[in-house]
């Protein structure tokens, strides 16, 4: 039980501080509705209206690599291995836990999302990643609501899992295969 309020206090102070870093910025955001974004092509390009045509926020590739770092991570810990794990099935132990979990880490991973959205419309090299982020934002709303109603699949958490991984290699951040540490190997 301590875990859980303690789980739940800092889930909200990371909305907290998502949303009192957030900026206010002259730029125009178009918002694309949930149900356009999950219909787009992951390859798809910003349009020129909801980008910035100069840099409108402070150090935005920073603050976009650290929100989508903590939404993937997020992600992968509360929603992703409890799915593959089966604690979201009927009858598995701690499965009320797991979904009450999961719905925090939903809404944290949203309002996360939101914030790399403007960080990445506020730069005109990072704005070809703002339909990614669209699309992963719908994908995990679908997600959230299928398990929250106990029809999810492995399908969708994988679907919404490789959503992440595409984002994290056409952004660079993947190292490659043969890589490995000085000294170490």
């Amino acid at each position: 039980m301590k875990r859980l309020i303690a789980l739940v206090i800092g889930l909200m102070i990371l909305l907290g501080g998502a949303t009192a870093c957030s900026s206010s910025s002259s730029s125009t955001h178009a918002a694309a509705p949930a149900s356009q974004a999950a219909s787009s092509a992951v390859t798809q390009t910003a349009t020129p209206a909801s980008c910035a045509s100069a840099g409108t926020r402070k150090i935005p590739k920073t603050r976009l690599l650290a929100d989508l770092a903590l939404t993937y991570g997020a992600f992968h810990r509360y929603l992703y291995k409890p799915y593959k794990a089966g604690a979201f099935h009927k009858g598995a132990s701690g499965r009320t836990a797991a979904i009450v979990k999961a719905g925090l880490a939903s809404a944290a991973i949203i309002a996360l999302l939101n914030s790399a959205r403007k960080n990445a419309a506020a730069d005109p090299t990072l704005c070809k990643f703002v339909p990614n982020i669209d699309n992963i934002k719908a994908s995990l709303s679908n997600l959230a609501a299928k398990i929250k109603g106990g029809t999810a699949t492995s399908s969708d958490a994988d679907s919404t899992s490789s959503l992440f991984d595409q984002l994290k290699n056409g952004t660079g951040f993947t190292p490659p295969s043969n890589s490995s540490l000085p000294g170490l190997g």
